[in-house]
């Protein structure tokens, strides 16, 4: 697999957990608890992962580094953000408004990211190289879920 395919089908599974989040009725508190952090571990590793192989990359043009940034800084709040909600009972009024926030954070980062990032990514790596940061980004990404279910 090719890093730009990987993103694409990582983005549409972080979408497809949050609409899924959204539009459950939260009748079964701790399994609707259990999709939270599930979708949290998800967006984590991922975010960490496009950080430590494609960000990294990208930071060192200075033309591009500040794309790189913006993004990083978008993980940083979206995490944030997650974490704020974790703290926060799924019973609590406010559980789904915070939820809607977070959701929309991340789904304009990732336009954002489909639009601006995606092309650079096509346009200055080969095929050889968006492989190799590909394979970087699933050792990280596993990784990174790995240690935050234990």
């Amino acid at each position: 697999m090719d890093i730009v395919d990987r993103l694409r089908r990582d983005h549409e599974e972080i979408q497809t957990a949050f609409a899924d989040m959204l539009n459950s009725d939260i009748d079964d508190v701790e399994s609707y608890g259990r999709k939270f952090i599930d979708l949290m571990i998800q967006l984590e590793g991922h975010e960490r992962a496009e950080e430590q192989t494609i960000y990294a990359q990208l930071q060192t043009d200075l033309d591009i580094r500040p794309i790189a940034l913006q993004a990083m800084e978008e993980h940083r709040i979206s995490r944030m953000l997650m974490r704020d909600l974790s703290d926060v009972k799924i019973i609590e009024e406010v559980w789904l408004p915070k939820l809607v926030v977070v959701n929309n954070i991340v789904s304009l980062h990732i336009q954002i990211e489909e639009g601006n990032v995606i092309p650079l990514l096509e346009h200055l790596f080969d095929n050889s190289a968006r492989e190799k940061l590909d394979r970087d980004f699933d050792l990280i990404q596993k990784s990174t879920a790995h240690k935050l279910r234990t």
